[in-house]
Protein backbone atom coordinates (compact mmCIF):
# COMPACT_ATOMS: atom_id res chain seq x y z
CA UNK A 1 0.00 0.00 0.00
CA UNK A 2 0.89 3.04 -0.87
CA UNK A 3 0.98 5.95 2.20
CA UNK A 4 1.57 9.59 1.83
CA UNK A 5 1.67 10.11 5.72
CA UNK A 6 4.03 7.83 7.98
CA UNK A 7 1.97 8.43 10.73
CA UNK A 8 -1.84 7.35 9.65
CA UNK A 9 -3.06 4.06 10.75
CA UNK A 10 -3.79 1.55 7.93
CA UNK A 11 -7.34 0.89 6.76
CA UNK A 12 -8.96 -1.52 8.78
CA UNK A 13 -10.07 -4.85 7.25
CA UNK A 14 -13.70 -4.37 7.05
CA UNK A 15 -13.58 -1.10 5.52
CA UNK A 16 -14.26 -1.14 1.53
CA UNK A 17 -11.68 0.15 -0.33
CA UNK A 18 -10.77 0.81 -3.98
CA UNK A 19 -7.46 -0.87 -4.48
CA UNK A 20 -5.13 -0.66 -7.86
CA UNK A 21 -1.38 -2.07 -8.43
CA UNK A 22 1.38 -0.11 -9.07
CA UNK A 23 4.82 -0.49 -9.23
CA UNK A 24 6.67 1.82 -7.04
CA UNK A 25 8.73 4.14 -9.74
CA UNK A 26 5.21 5.09 -11.05
CA UNK A 27 4.13 6.93 -7.22
CA UNK A 28 5.17 10.39 -6.60
CA UNK A 29 4.85 11.09 -2.59
CA UNK A 30 4.78 14.46 -0.70
CA UNK A 31 7.18 15.80 1.12
CA UNK A 32 6.28 13.57 4.31
CA UNK A 33 5.50 10.60 2.93
CA UNK A 34 6.97 7.28 1.29
CA UNK A 35 6.20 5.07 -1.59
CA UNK A 36 5.02 1.67 -1.70
CA UNK A 37 3.56 -0.61 -3.87
CA UNK A 38 0.08 -0.30 -3.57
CA UNK A 39 -1.88 3.17 -4.09
CA UNK A 40 -5.61 2.83 -2.51
CA UNK A 41 -8.42 5.16 -2.46
CA UNK A 42 -10.69 5.84 0.45
CA UNK A 43 -14.30 5.47 -0.49
CA UNK A 44 -15.28 8.40 1.75
CA UNK A 45 -12.55 10.59 0.22
CA UNK A 46 -13.17 9.20 -3.60
CA UNK A 47 -16.81 10.46 -3.31
CA UNK A 48 -15.91 14.16 -2.68
CA UNK A 49 -15.99 14.40 -6.30
CA UNK A 50 -18.24 12.86 -9.45
CA UNK A 51 -17.22 10.32 -12.01
CA UNK A 52 -17.24 13.50 -14.80
CA UNK A 53 -14.95 15.69 -11.99
CA UNK A 54 -12.21 12.57 -12.06
CA UNK A 55 -12.03 11.87 -15.65
CA UNK A 56 -12.16 15.41 -17.04
CA UNK A 57 -9.43 16.41 -14.31
CA UNK A 58 -7.60 13.02 -14.26
CA UNK A 59 -7.46 13.55 -10.77
CA UNK A 60 -9.20 10.91 -7.74
CA UNK A 61 -9.42 11.85 -4.00
CA UNK A 62 -7.13 8.45 -2.42
CA UNK A 63 -7.30 9.63 1.22
CA UNK A 64 -8.11 12.47 4.06
CA UNK A 65 -4.82 13.16 6.34
CA UNK A 66 -5.66 15.89 9.22
CA UNK A 67 -8.46 17.97 7.02
CA UNK A 68 -6.44 17.40 3.98
CA UNK A 69 -7.74 15.90 0.89
CA UNK A 70 -4.42 13.09 -0.74
CA UNK A 71 -5.68 13.12 -4.25
CA UNK A 72 -3.59 10.88 -7.15
CA UNK A 73 -3.49 13.10 -10.47
CA UNK A 74 -1.63 12.53 -13.81
CA UNK A 75 -0.23 15.87 -14.13
CA UNK A 76 0.51 17.18 -9.97
CA UNK A 77 1.38 20.87 -11.92
CA UNK A 78 -2.28 21.51 -12.77
CA UNK A 79 -3.38 23.91 -10.18
CA UNK A 80 -6.45 24.31 -11.53
CA UNK A 81 -7.59 21.18 -11.61
CA UNK A 82 -6.15 20.78 -7.73
CA UNK A 83 -8.48 24.21 -7.09
CA UNK A 84 -11.71 23.03 -8.59
CA UNK A 85 -11.62 19.57 -6.14
CA UNK A 86 -10.59 21.41 -2.98
CA UNK A 87 -13.69 23.66 -3.65
CA UNK A 88 -16.14 20.99 -4.54
CA UNK A 89 -14.85 18.86 -1.30
CA UNK A 90 -14.39 21.79 0.74
CA UNK A 91 -10.65 20.61 1.99
CA UNK A 92 -7.22 21.90 1.23
CA UNK A 93 -5.55 19.36 -1.39
CA UNK A 94 -2.15 17.93 -1.42
CA UNK A 95 -1.32 16.69 -5.09
CA UNK A 96 -0.01 13.04 -5.74
CA UNK A 97 1.68 12.50 -9.00
CA UNK A 98 0.90 8.95 -11.13
CA UNK A 99 1.37 7.69 -14.28
CA UNK A 100 -1.38 8.15 -16.84
CA UNK A 101 -1.69 3.72 -16.98
CA UNK A 102 -2.17 3.87 -12.81
CA UNK A 103 -5.23 7.07 -12.91
CA UNK A 104 -6.84 5.27 -15.30
CA UNK A 105 -6.87 1.99 -13.58
CA UNK A 106 -7.57 3.77 -10.42
CA UNK A 107 -10.62 5.73 -11.95
CA UNK A 108 -11.68 2.81 -13.44
CA UNK A 109 -11.50 0.85 -9.93
CA UNK A 110 -13.28 3.93 -8.09
CA UNK A 111 -15.93 4.71 -10.12
CA UNK A 112 -16.30 2.67 -13.78
CA UNK A 113 -14.96 5.31 -16.06
CA UNK A 114 -17.99 4.20 -18.80
CA UNK A 115 -20.95 6.31 -19.21
CA UNK A 116 -22.74 2.44 -19.51
CA UNK A 117 -22.04 1.50 -15.39
CA UNK A 118 -23.59 4.70 -14.61
CA UNK A 119 -26.62 4.05 -17.25
CA UNK A 120 -26.92 1.12 -15.26
CA UNK A 121 -26.88 2.67 -12.18
CA UNK A 122 -29.68 5.16 -13.33
CA UNK A 123 -31.21 2.19 -14.58
CA UNK A 124 -31.52 0.73 -11.80
CA UNK A 125 -33.02 2.78 -10.20
CA UNK A 126 -36.46 3.39 -12.18
CA UNK A 127 -38.77 1.05 -13.23
CA UNK A 128 -38.35 -2.57 -15.12
CA UNK A 129 -38.47 -2.28 -18.98
CA UNK A 130 -42.05 -3.75 -18.48
CA UNK A 131 -42.68 -0.46 -17.46
CA UNK A 132 -41.38 1.33 -19.96
CA UNK A 133 -42.67 5.24 -20.76
CA UNK A 134 -45.60 4.43 -23.67
CA UNK A 135 -45.63 7.56 -24.14
CA UNK A 136 -43.13 10.30 -24.87
CA UNK A 137 -44.49 12.97 -26.29
CA UNK A 138 -46.77 12.92 -23.08
CA UNK A 139 -44.15 14.62 -20.74
CA UNK A 140 -44.21 18.16 -20.50
CA UNK A 141 -41.55 20.57 -21.09
CA UNK A 142 -40.65 21.45 -18.04
CA UNK A 143 -40.76 18.22 -16.97
CA UNK A 144 -38.08 17.25 -19.39
CA UNK A 145 -35.50 20.57 -18.35
CA UNK A 146 -36.00 19.31 -14.73
CA UNK A 147 -34.99 15.86 -15.65
CA UNK A 148 -31.89 16.89 -17.76
CA UNK A 149 -30.63 19.26 -14.90
CA UNK A 150 -30.18 16.07 -12.30
CA UNK A 151 -26.82 15.51 -11.23
CA UNK A 152 -26.38 11.82 -11.85
CA UNK A 153 -28.21 12.56 -15.63
CA UNK A 154 -25.21 15.41 -16.45
CA UNK A 155 -22.65 13.33 -15.40
CA UNK A 156 -23.80 10.32 -17.28
CA UNK A 157 -24.19 12.50 -20.65
CA UNK A 158 -20.93 14.54 -20.33
CA UNK A 159 -19.38 11.23 -19.95
CA UNK A 160 -20.77 9.78 -23.08
CA UNK A 161 -19.01 13.15 -24.53
CA UNK A 162 -15.17 12.23 -23.20
CA UNK A 163 -15.26 8.59 -23.81
CA UNK A 164 -15.68 9.75 -27.33
CA UNK A 165 -13.42 12.29 -27.15
CA UNK A 166 -11.00 9.57 -25.78
CA UNK A 167 -12.12 7.42 -27.92
CA UNK A 168 -11.19 9.69 -31.10
CA UNK A 169 -14.57 9.35 -32.23
CA UNK A 170 -16.00 11.76 -34.97
CA UNK A 171 -19.45 10.90 -34.38
CA UNK A 172 -21.81 10.09 -31.37
CA UNK A 173 -25.15 8.80 -32.82
CA UNK A 174 -28.03 8.32 -29.67
CA UNK A 175 -30.41 6.07 -31.76
CA UNK A 176 -34.50 5.80 -30.36
CA UNK A 177 -36.12 2.38 -31.30
CA UNK A 178 -39.52 0.65 -29.37
CA UNK A 179 -37.58 -0.94 -26.27
CA UNK A 180 -34.20 0.30 -26.91
CA UNK A 181 -31.79 3.13 -26.32
CA UNK A 182 -28.88 2.85 -28.65
CA UNK A 183 -25.14 4.97 -28.53
CA UNK A 184 -22.89 4.56 -31.21
CA UNK A 185 -18.97 5.72 -31.96
CA UNK A 186 -17.63 6.19 -35.32
CA UNK A 187 -14.14 5.59 -34.95
CA UNK A 188 -11.90 5.62 -38.54
CA UNK A 189 -15.22 5.50 -40.23
CA UNK A 190 -17.07 2.57 -38.54
CA UNK A 191 -20.07 2.83 -35.85
CA UNK A 192 -19.52 1.09 -32.86
CA UNK A 193 -22.29 0.39 -30.41
CA UNK A 194 -21.66 1.22 -26.95
CA UNK A 195 -23.44 -0.62 -24.05
CA UNK A 196 -26.98 1.42 -24.02
CA UNK A 197 -28.70 3.49 -21.54
CA UNK A 198 -31.92 2.45 -20.54
CA UNK A 199 -35.09 3.41 -22.82
CA UNK A 200 -36.53 5.28 -20.01
CA UNK A 201 -33.61 7.90 -19.54
CA UNK A 202 -34.52 8.62 -23.46
CA UNK A 203 -36.25 11.92 -22.73
CA UNK A 204 -34.04 13.28 -20.14
CA UNK A 205 -30.78 12.21 -22.32
CA UNK A 206 -32.09 13.72 -25.41
CA UNK A 207 -33.25 17.27 -23.55
CA UNK A 208 -30.03 17.57 -21.94
CA UNK A 209 -27.73 17.31 -25.16
CA UNK A 210 -30.56 19.80 -26.26
CA UNK A 211 -29.88 22.33 -23.31
CA UNK A 212 -25.90 21.67 -23.60
CA UNK A 213 -26.47 22.94 -27.61
CA UNK A 214 -28.82 26.01 -26.38
CA UNK A 215 -31.43 24.14 -28.38
CA UNK A 216 -35.36 24.47 -28.05
CA UNK A 217 -36.36 21.44 -26.45
CA UNK A 218 -39.74 21.96 -26.14
CA UNK A 219 -39.73 21.35 -29.68
CA UNK A 220 -40.07 17.49 -30.67
CA UNK A 221 -41.17 17.32 -34.42
CA UNK A 222 -38.47 19.77 -36.27
CA UNK A 223 -35.34 19.00 -37.02
CA UNK A 224 -32.75 21.62 -34.90
CA UNK A 225 -29.25 22.02 -35.09
CA UNK A 226 -26.82 22.96 -32.39
CA UNK A 227 -23.35 23.55 -31.39
CA UNK A 228 -21.54 22.60 -28.11
CA UNK A 229 -17.84 24.19 -27.12
CA UNK A 230 -15.61 22.71 -24.38
CA UNK A 231 -12.48 21.97 -23.27
CA UNK A 232 -10.77 18.60 -22.33
CA UNK A 233 -7.24 17.68 -21.27
CA UNK A 234 -6.70 21.74 -21.93
CA UNK A 235 -7.58 21.18 -25.75
CA UNK A 236 -10.69 23.30 -27.25
CA UNK A 237 -13.40 20.49 -28.42
CA UNK A 238 -16.27 21.84 -31.11
CA UNK A 239 -19.23 19.47 -30.98
CA UNK A 240 -21.94 20.43 -33.65
CA UNK A 241 -25.80 18.83 -32.43
CA UNK A 242 -28.32 17.66 -34.69
CA UNK A 243 -31.59 16.54 -34.07
CA UNK A 244 -34.59 14.65 -36.21
CA UNK A 245 -37.56 13.65 -34.81
CA UNK A 246 -38.09 9.55 -36.00
CA UNK A 247 -41.36 7.57 -34.66
CA UNK A 248 -39.69 6.57 -32.02
CA UNK A 249 -38.23 9.93 -30.35
CA UNK A 250 -35.66 12.14 -31.40
CA UNK A 251 -32.41 11.00 -33.10
CA UNK A 252 -29.40 12.60 -31.84
CA UNK A 253 -25.95 13.26 -33.69
CA UNK A 254 -23.13 14.88 -32.47
CA UNK A 255 -20.26 15.21 -34.78
CA UNK A 256 -16.88 16.32 -32.85
CA UNK A 257 -13.92 18.33 -34.09
CA UNK A 258 -10.76 17.61 -32.16
CA UNK A 259 -8.69 20.16 -33.64
CA UNK A 260 -5.54 19.10 -31.80
CA UNK A 261 -6.18 15.28 -31.80
CA UNK A 262 -6.19 15.87 -35.95
CA UNK A 263 -4.21 16.98 -38.79
CA UNK A 264 -5.97 19.46 -40.44
CA UNK A 265 -4.08 20.14 -43.46
CA UNK A 266 -5.51 18.89 -47.37
CA UNK A 267 -3.29 16.33 -47.57
CA UNK A 268 -3.53 14.65 -44.75
CA UNK A 269 -7.77 14.58 -45.89
CA UNK A 270 -6.42 13.11 -48.60
CA UNK A 271 -7.03 15.83 -51.62
CA UNK A 272 -5.27 14.86 -54.78
CA UNK A 273 -2.76 16.93 -55.99
CA UNK A 274 -4.08 19.12 -58.35
CA UNK A 275 -6.82 19.75 -56.61
CA UNK A 276 -4.75 20.64 -53.48
CA UNK A 277 -2.83 23.09 -55.90
CA UNK A 278 -5.99 24.43 -57.42
CA UNK A 279 -7.39 25.11 -53.56
CA UNK A 280 -4.02 26.80 -52.34
CA UNK A 281 -4.11 29.42 -55.20
CA UNK A 282 -8.43 29.85 -54.31
CA UNK A 283 -7.73 30.70 -50.95
CA UNK A 284 -4.68 32.61 -51.21
CA UNK A 285 -6.79 35.14 -53.49
CA UNK A 286 -7.78 38.39 -51.78
CA UNK A 287 -10.95 38.48 -52.31
CA UNK A 288 -14.08 35.86 -53.45
CA UNK A 289 -15.99 32.76 -52.49
CA UNK A 290 -15.48 29.27 -52.21
CA UNK A 291 -18.01 26.58 -51.77
CA UNK A 292 -17.66 23.51 -50.00
CA UNK A 293 -20.67 21.40 -50.58
CA UNK A 294 -21.05 17.53 -50.21
CA UNK A 295 -23.89 15.36 -48.27
CA UNK A 296 -23.70 15.29 -43.83
CA UNK A 297 -20.72 14.23 -42.73
CA UNK A 298 -18.74 13.71 -45.74
CA UNK A 299 -16.19 16.24 -44.38
CA UNK A 300 -17.33 19.88 -45.52
CA UNK A 301 -16.08 21.37 -41.86
CA UNK A 302 -13.07 19.94 -41.41
CA UNK A 303 -11.97 21.02 -45.05
CA UNK A 304 -12.67 24.43 -44.28
CA UNK A 305 -10.45 23.75 -40.99
CA UNK A 306 -7.87 23.20 -43.32
CA UNK A 307 -8.01 25.84 -45.71
CA UNK A 308 -8.39 28.27 -42.90
CA UNK A 309 -5.17 26.57 -41.25
CA UNK A 310 -3.16 27.00 -44.50
CA UNK A 311 -4.53 30.43 -44.75
CA UNK A 312 -2.80 31.09 -41.47
CA UNK A 313 0.32 29.61 -42.27
CA UNK A 314 0.83 31.61 -45.60
CA UNK A 315 -0.28 34.86 -43.12
CA UNK A 316 2.55 33.88 -40.84
CA UNK A 317 5.18 33.04 -43.81
CA UNK A 318 4.09 36.49 -45.59
CA UNK A 319 4.67 38.33 -42.15
CA UNK A 320 8.25 36.79 -41.39
CA UNK A 321 9.22 38.04 -44.90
Amino acid sequence: MARIDSNQADHKEAQRAHAVEAKPTELAAGRNGWVGAKLEADPAAASLITAEQAVRLQAVPVRIDDARLQVAMSDATDFAAADEISVSAGRPVTRIEVTKDVLTELIRAVYGTTASQMAARLGAEGDDADHLIANLEAIEADDLHRMAEQPSLINLVNLIILEAIRARASDVHIEPFEKTLTVKYRVDGLLYEQDSPPKRLQPAITSRVKIMASMNIAERYTPQDGHISLRFEDRKIDIRVSTVPTLYGESVVMRILDKQAIRLDLEALGMRGPDRAAMDRLIALPHGMVLVTGPTGSGKTTTLYAALTKLYELREQAREE
